[in-house]
């Protein structure tokens, strides 16, 4: 199991094998999740673009995720009430 070193910024290198085992690639985004006091969780985010055609034997599923992709383009975050 690779080790890495968190930076004074609170950042880490994934090493290679990690990145290429889950394809990860430079821009990409994860989520970050805290288990416990001693583990970590990143997950890979799979982009909308990568789904298309999952669903191949319901081409309706391929229309709603275009109209998913819009809203999410669009989707502006909601402002905070005083």
């Amino acid at each position: 199991m690779p080790k890495v070193k968190v930076t004074r910024n609170f950042q880490v290198t994934i090493p290679e094998e990690v990145r290429k085992k889950v394809k990860l690639s430079e821009g990409d985004m994860v989520e970050v999740e805290a288990l416990d006091s001693q583990k970590v969780i990143l997950k890979r985010i799979i982009p909308l673009e990568e789904l298309k055609g999952a669903w191949a034997d319901d081409p309706s599923i391929d229309g709603a995720m275009e109209e998913v992709k819009e809203l999410w383009k669009n989707w502006k975050m909601p402002k905070k009430s005083a």
